[in-house]
């Protein structure tokens, strides 16, 4: 089964803007808007979620999703480390400046992936984009 046209946008997308490879056990599919999951899952029988949802309909990935792939990625990642961390970590925004274009980026703490966040060029600072219900303490020994 092949991937349909939103499916492969979004998947170009991940490619092009963070260089980032999804392993091939993992697949993309259209249900309800773009998911993820391994691809055997839309012929189950199991009633419930097919898999999750990999971006919003302006294929911006979703926070679960860069949690989950974002190690993967080798463009557009911004490391933190200590205090930043675990204010991104509990929703604040961190300053910084990462050049002329807004784009999307995936914030890490060493090899720990903490979520995704939206650079503002003018506000010269990465927007927390990780909801309320999935931010978390980061401890210290991450």
């Amino acid at each position: 089964m092949g991937l349909g046209k939103r499916e492969e946008n979004f998947r170009r997308y991940i490619e092009n803007h963070f260089n980032l490879q999804l392993p091939a056990e993992v697949n993309l599919f259209y249900v309800r808007g773009v998911r993820i999951g391994n691809k055997e899952i839309i012929k189950s029988g199991v009633d419930g979620e097919l898999g999750y949802a990999a971006c919003d309909a302006g294929f911006n990935p979703t926070n679960s999703f860069i949690q989950n792939f974002g190690y993967l990625a080798r463009k557009n990642v911004v490391k933190v480390e200590g205090k930043e961390a675990k204010e991104f970590a509990n929703g604040k925004d961190v300053k910084r400046d990462l050049g002329i274009k807004s784009k999307y980026v995936i914030v890490k703490y060493n090899n720990y992936v903490i979520g995704l966040g939206y650079y503002s060029k003018e506000q010269k600072k990465i927007i927390n984009k990780i909801p309320e219900k999935r931010r978390r303490e980061i401890i210290n020994e991450i």
